[in-house]
């Protein structure tokens, strides 16, 4: 058995969003889905998971009940990770140091 973190889009979204979440984590691998297939499968860190571009709508763009810890090497690389990340999209942590992180958004 494998358990993998496993994220959920829709309309169509998936290629943009893997494409902005390269650049602001280089380490990012992507393999697409071969059709009839709709999961990419994505891998980070040694960490795989998978994404699901749902053709069906939803109330929501992204899953909220899942978080994501990627830890970088120093605060400018969690800060340029940050910056890419951030551009139009709502800050739930900015930048700052927390009782859990000396670095962390």
């Amino acid at each position: 058995m494998r358990v993998r973190p496993h994220i959920m889009l829709h309309s169509g979204v998936a290629e943009a969003a893997i494409e902005r979440w390269s650049k602001a984590l280089p380490g990012l691998s992507a393999a697409p889905p071969s059709p009839p297939a709709m999961l990419w499968q994505l891998s980070i860190g040694g960490q795989d998971f998978t994404l699901l571009d749902s053709p069906a709508p939803h109330e929501f763009a992204l899953t909220p009940s899942w978080s994501f810890m990627v830890d970088l090497d120093t605060a400018e690389a969690v800060d340029a990770a940050y910056s890419v990340l951030e551009d139009g999209g709502p800050v739930l942590m900015p930048p700052d140091t927390y009782d859990f992180a000396e670095r962390f958004a």
